[in-house]
């Protein structure tokens, strides 16, 4: 669909009065409606004549909005139609393909996972009519599903899921580039449950060093440096003899889960103390 233009209305007479016609967006219905504004009366004080009325009426349509960006945006997206695992597929593609800020095979493998889930449940909705009141009802669900005696999914699980959400939701633009469904997204309705008390264990200097002590051969050298460096094991798996340079690491691919080898050169170096 071409970039739409705006509505120029018409003027229609009803008895001895001229109204404005032209179409507005019914927020209570999420439809749009076939509006009728008074802009003088056919005769007595107040009349206006034929280029009067022409100008009266488009200072109607401004002063409605609905020919605004934002409408004119909320029209188009609704006019493609596109659900939302329609997009998440076109999502998940350009994700692979683009060239800035590549994306890890596992992190793929991650959002390919949540959307197997969340297609299940809202994958055959219109993007355009998913709104804070559609995912609050979609947080809802995941908070109240169970895994035996225990919800399936933490607050955490959560927080990522609908961050997918919007992504997808954000990810469909038009040939300018601008979102069709820009959305203003209300934390305190959403209600999503809060993080707390995340476990994230780390080893001490003693734990680490009764690692390295009872590992054998390779490995003895590889817990070294993983825990000297700080090196990820993906990228410490990836190196090359080229790659250690005296006490200067260079970090030039990583190693990834789906492929032997993630193509993201350049990431940087770490000097080994």
């Amino acid at each position: 669909m071409s970039r739409r233009s705006g509505q120029r209305g018409r003027i229609e007479k009803r008895g001895n009065t001229f109204y404005a016609r032209f179409w507005q967006d019914d927020e209570k219905s999420g439809g749009r409606r076939y509006a009728a504004v008074r802009i003088c009366s056919a005769s007595g004080p107040g009349t206006l004549n034929q280029s009067q009325r022409q100008r009266r009426l488009l200072e109607i349509i401004i002063e409605s909005g609905c020919n605004s960006e934002e409408s004119c945006r909320t029209a188009k997206g609704a006019f493609l139609g596109f659900t939302f695992a329609q997009q998440s597929e076109a999502w998940l593609a350009s994700l692979r393909t683009r060239k800035r800020r590549p994306v890890k095979p596992h992190t793929l493998c991650s959002f390919e996972s949540a959307l197997r889930y969340i297609n299940s449940k809202i994958g055959g909705c219109q993007l355009a009519d998913l709104k804070n009141a559609e995912l609050r009802q979609f947080i809802s669900e995941m908070v109240a599903e169970m895994k035996g005696d225990r919800p399936r999914f933490s607050a955490k699980s959560i927080a990522n899921y609908v961050q997918v959400v919007k992504f997808v939701i954000a990810s469909a633009i038009d040939g300018d580039g601008e979102e069709l469904y820009p959305r203003k997204w209300n934390l305190d309705f959403l209600d999503c449950p809060t993080i707390q008390n995340q476990r994230t264990p780390s080893f001490q200097a003693p734990e680490i060093e009764s690692i390295i002590a009872k590992a054998e051969g390779q490995d003895k050298l590889f817990y070294a440096v993983l825990a000297g460096s700080g090196l990820r094991v993906g990228e410490l798996i990836a190196l090359r003899i080229e790659d250690v340079e005296n006490s200067i690491i260079h970090v030039r691919q990583i190693f990834g889960m789906l492929t032997s080898a993630h193509p993201k050169r350049g990431l940087g170096c770490v000097k080994w103390i």
